[in-house]
């Protein structure tokens, strides 16, 4: 039967080996049971496998199916459990952080490979998820302030203005008083005051007297 090369393990591979090798077979119930949705996972999952495999050597198939199933125990519970902290790490998490480190180990970062365990891959999703809750506090914290269309509102104050009619005659100018006016106006001021007598009784009398009053 034709053999093909493995891309994770390096390993040559025939058809009969595929469906007959214990190690093969683990391997690919564990990639199907890792996620419902593990189209997505499947390749990103593949290459970060075999950035554990020796440099001069192949790995073997029971190495494959034994990093298969510590991915997929982490992968199911959605969470990861780092620096003292649980962090939310969804599906995407992981392919996000199986992208990232395949990346950073083929870009000469200072990665060193082989890999021997997943503790870079687990500061990837812990930082996924401390970032995304970083923007939940921001946005929470706007939200009390009254920032993102809720919270407590600046009041607004209304300018009344003054009727056109009313201002009109506000602004017209100041004009003299007419002379006939004001000569009536000075007799006015000029008269004298008018007396009237108010009957009062005396205390114990009968008597009344005038009590001028003036107007």
């Amino acid at each position: 039967m034709p053999t093909f090369d493995c891309p994770v393990c390096r390993n040559p591979l025939s058809w009969d080996v595929v469906f007959a090798h214990q190690g093969v077979r683990d391997t690919m119930l564990a990639l199907v049971n890792a996620h419902a949705d593990g189209r997505k996972l499947l390749r990103p999952m593949l290459a970060y496998i075999g950035l554990f495999a020796p440099v001069k050597t192949a790995m073997r198939y029971e190495r494959i199916a034994s990093l298969a199933n510590e991915l997929v125990a982490l992968i199911v519970t959605a969470t990861i459990n780092r620096g003292g902290r649980i962090w939310p790490a969804p599906v995407d998490y992981w392919r996000l952080g199986f992208e990232e480190v395949v990346q950073r180990a083929h870009s000469n970062t200072g990665l060193r490979l082989p890999l021997n365990s997943h503790g870079y891959l687990m500061e990837v999703i812990t930082g996924y998820a401390s970032k995304t809750a970083a923007q939940a506090e921001t946005r929470n914290e706007q939200q009390r302030a009254g920032h993102a269309g809720t919270g407590s509102h600046r009041p607004q104050t209304t300018t009344v203005g003054v009727p056109a009619s009313i201002q009109a005659i506000a602004e017209q100018p100041r004009t003299a008083m007419p002379a006939s006016a004001r000569q009536h106006l000075d007799q006015f001021l000029k008269r004298k005051p008018q007396h009237e007598s108010i009957p009062t009784a005396e205390p114990g009398t009968t008597e009344t007297t005038a009590i001028n009053t003036g107007l």
